[in-house]
């Protein structure tokens, strides 16, 4: 018998009229969709997926919301465990995730666990979430010469990366959104984010004065340079 394939399926930052053909095509032809296992309500990837998902057989995989290395190793080792169980049927595996998967996405800690282990493994990108945030707010992310830097922004080294020359993308922002507006220096850069874009609730803020410190999870800033 054949093994299946696991994709990394990126279906874009959130509105559904983002997601690519050739990720709707996977998820269509796909017999199991994975989706992470999450405590908190609907999953964001699926929702946007919608009916695609409709008559497959969803896989849910425990991801924990944790720096705790050991837990999510465990995590990882047993989502990949559960998947490897679907290819070794026969079933290729779509596993969604927000955006695209190259850039923090939770699907890939399983796709180098089962590309390890000999499994056919293949990545579907998507619109990542900061460039439909740069849409959202009108605005480019870099022109000419100038850098841009994706930085997550929850992690202890966010500070200094601000303080880097260049344009700057803070991913993840709404739980550190206190500390981020203190980190950055407002006389060398403008600062703007989006809540949620694409997504029910969205909200765009030209200024971070407008974003409260209880922002969404699904928060990104846009940090950039001011000229002249």
């Amino acid at each position: 018998m054949n093994k299946g394939i696991f994709y990394c399926v990126g279906v874009g930052p959130g509105d559904p009229e983002l997601m690519t053909f050739q990720a709707a095509r996977i998820i269509r032809e796909c017999p199991v969709a994975a989706l992470p296992a999450s405590g908190s309500g609907e999953n964001a990837a699926g929702k946007i997926a919608g009916d695609l998902l409709r008559d497959k057989e969803l896989l849910l995989c425990d991801m924990p919301m944790t720096r705790d290395v050991s837990a999510l190793n465990a995590a990882h080792a047993e989502a990949a465990r559960q998947v490897a169980e679907k290819l070794d049927q026969g079933f290729s595996v779509a596993f969604l995730t927000l955006g695209d998967p190259s850039i923090y996405a939770t699907p890939m800690y399983l796709h180098h666990i089962l590309k390890a282990q000999g499994y056919e493994t293949r990545m579907v990108p998507g619109v990542p979430s900061f460039c439909a945030v740069a849409a959202a707010l009108d605005v480019s992310l870099c022109e000419r010469s100038e850098r841009l830097q994706i930085i997550p922004a929850s992690y202890p080294d966010a500070g200094e990366a601000l303080k880097e020359p260049g344009n700057k993308v803070l991913m993840k922002s709404g739980r550190s959104m206190g500390k981020v507006r203190a980190q950055i220096d407002r006389q060398r850069f403008d600062a703007m984010a989006v809540e949620c874009c694409g997504m029910e609730g969205e909200r765009i803020h030209h200024s971070l004065d407008t974003l409260e410190e209880t922002a969404s999870y699904f928060s990104v800033v846009v940090v950039k340079e001011k000229k002249g």
